[in-house]
């Protein structure tokens, strides 16, 4: 497995990521790809070029900058990865209180993270669940050779891949691995 790191700026966010990235799982490799608005390369259109490469010859987890591994974080993924075709992980504000595990999608059409802002109690098996979200989304290679996405046409792409992997007969889910990211505090 590797794990994909797109990023707008080198700052202090970038550099605790990847430390706490090297301190807790030194063996999976990281690939950093810098978007720049100015020059038309957003993040999509660098994952989209990522994952139609060479460059993408495994198991790829997409990580943002404002995200930190834990201790034993690779222990836990190991252990439930066989679990489903697209994985997610149990993300938590710093505060302790959960972020997402697991997307759902209402009678209106909306999706939403039906845990979002609870306390991490509970929250301790794999879920399937109707989509995951993009930051700690695993995209296993399998998967993507089957559906070859498109990133560049979709709002949110996380729930649309998803939902396209689950339409292809792939099961999507969320496991217990915790990771602290900030985004949407």
């Amino acid at each position: 497995m590797k794990i994909l790191i797109v990023y707008l700026k080198e700052d202090e966010k970038l550099k605790a990521c990847l430390e706490s990235l090297k301190k807790f799982s030194p063996e999976i490799p990281v690939i950093l790809k810098q978007a720049n608005p100015s020059k038309n390369k957003v993040a999509e259109e660098l994952c989209q070029e990522y994952f139609n490469s060479t460059e993408f010859d495994d198991d790829t987890m997409i990580w943002h900058p404002d995200m930190l591994a834990i201790e034993k974080w690779t222990e836990d993924l190991f252990l439930y990865y066989h679990w489903f075709d697209v994985i997610g992980v149990k993300l938590i504000y710093p505060n302790g209180t959960v972020n997402h595990y697991g997307g759902a999608i209402r009678s209106d059409g909306v999706g939403f993270h039906p845990h979002q802002f609870s306390l991490n109690i509970g929250l301790n098996q794999p879920l399937e669940t109707a989509y995951v979200t993009g930051p700690g989304m695993i995209i296993k290679k399998y998967v993507w050779e089957k559906i070859k996405y498109d990133f560049q046409f979709q709002q949110y792409i996380d729930v649309d891949f998803c939902f396209q992997a689950r339409e292809k007969g792939f099961k999507v889910g969320v496991i217990p691995v915790t990771i602290i990211h900030s985004e949407g505090e």
